[in-house]
């Protein structure tokens, strides 16, 4: 097992690598070509995350969609997927060129490019990595921490692209401090709020999709901390190849400043959830539906239905008095 582990972590690499070299020299039409080749090869396949998928579309929709209907949701979130690992090597070539040529922004984001802090929120809809880039290539670098990878060897191919358009990495360590400096100085943290956060580190179960999720309150509490609006973003894919940057109501911090501190970071977290929620919905078809987004079961649900890979908290996971 430890033998294969070693070998897959190898082949990881190799093929990062490779893709580095090769996929940016593809015309864009066969970069869309590709990525739909891959995500329907992916689909048909007995994967575990398909049955992750369908899962989740189950939780999210229950019987207001058809099994067809869910099933092309899938598909098209394996497609949308295949093209975002694509994307992240094809727009290392000339991304000064590339991204302004193929990524436009709702025109509603242009406070995003004012001279004043904002914490700025997205999810695993569309393509996540492309924004960062996108905003920062407008000369409003975006500060973001990013998620250590099961394979430590790709780590410094992936920082060396994260980087190529001025996006600057925050280390884990000691994130928080840093991200307040960031937002005190006028600049602007990216943070990915679709992921599970355990309560123990920060973590809030809030409604989603009708079912309770465990959300980070870092945004609400790092907004409230230093007077940020809350801006949304979301690069959604188009059939051209291109991208388009939808956002959303942005999170006026002065509404909750009046509140208790905890009710207000409550609060606005689930707003946040229920913008995300929406955004999810607009676009079903891209976002990460592979993704155990239900892992934990809140402590005092008392409905049973989660999908089959949820589990319960374990104490050390529940949050601390």
């Amino acid at each position: 097992m430890q033998l294969i582990k070693r070998i897959r972590k190898y082949l990881e690499v190799l093929i990062s690598r490779l893709g580095m070299l090769l996929i940016p020299l593809l015309p864009r039409p066969v970069i869309l070509f590709t990525s739909k080749l891959l995500g329907d090869s992916a689909y048909i396949l007995p994967l575990e995350i398909k049955r992750i998928g369908i899962a989740n579309l189950d939780i999210a929709y229950g019987g207001s969609k058809t099994q067809k209907e869910k099933k092309r949701i899938l598909r098209n979130s394996f497609r949308t997927f295949a093209l975002v690992i694509l994307d992240i090597f094809w727009f290392t070539k000339h991304p000064e060129k590339r991204i302004p040529k193929h990524v436009r922004f709702d025109p509603e984001l242009n406070e995003l490019f004012e001279s004043k802090p904002h914490v700025c929120i997205t999810a695993h809809l569309g393509n996540w990595e492309l924004l960062g880039h996108a905003v920062s290539m407008k000369g409003y670098p975006l500060h973001s921490v990013a998620a250590p990878l099961a394979n430590p060897a790709l780590e410094p191919i992936f920082n060396r692209i994260r980087i190529i358009s001025g996006q600057q990495i925050i280390p884990r360590q000691g994130a928080i401090r840093a991200m307040l400096r960031i937002l005190k100085g006028s600049g602007k943290i990216g943070l990915l709020l679709d992921q599970n956060t355990k309560p123990s580190e920060g973590g809030i179960f809030v409604d989603f999709m009708g079912k309770p999720a465990p959300i980070s309150e870092s945004a609400a509490a790092l907004s409230l901390r230093t007077r940020a609006d809350i801006l949304f973003g979301f690069c959604i894919p188009k059939s051209d190849g291109s991208y388009y940057v939808h956002t959303a109501r942005k999170l006026v911090v002065d509404d909750y400043v009046t509140m208790d501190r905890d009710k207000a970071i409550e609060a606005c977290t689930r707003n946040i959830a229920h913008v995300i929620e929406k955004a999810i919905q607009d676009y079903p078809g891209s976002w990460l539906w592979m993704y155990k987004r239900w892992k934990f079961k809140a402590p005092d649900d008392r409905n049973g239905e989660y999908p089959y890979y949820a589990r319960e908290l374990g104490d050390g996971e529940k949050r601390r008095s």
